[in-house]
């Protein structure tokens, strides 16, 4: 289970932040919390293999907080996205 809670923070980030930015850029909110999802978790892989180190630092609670963080940019940015793609049709 341990390898997993890095995702499911990343996740969360992106379920939390990505419906907030996808209505006040003009996105869908529904489609902002399946996009934020899918992004959050993205993000975090995308970090990972950039080679981003631990920004926030070391300790325990740094480490979520920067996964949330990913997964909130991440989200947002495939939540709106995704909601301008829908709205569009």
């Amino acid at each position: 289970m341990e390898p997993y809670i890095p995702l499911i923070v990343s996740a969360l980030g992106g379920a939390v932040v990505g419906p907030i930015i996808a209505r006040l850029l003009g996105g869908s909110g529904a489609m902002g919390v399946v996009g934020g999802i899918l992004g959050g978790i993205g993000a975090h892989y995308g970090a990972e293999a950039a080679g981003v180190g631990l920004l926030f630092g070391t300790s325990p609670m740094m480490v979520h907080l920067q996964n949330f963080v990913e997964g909130g940019i991440g989200g947002g940015i495939l939540g709106l996205l995704a909601g301008i793609v829908l709205k569009k049709r």
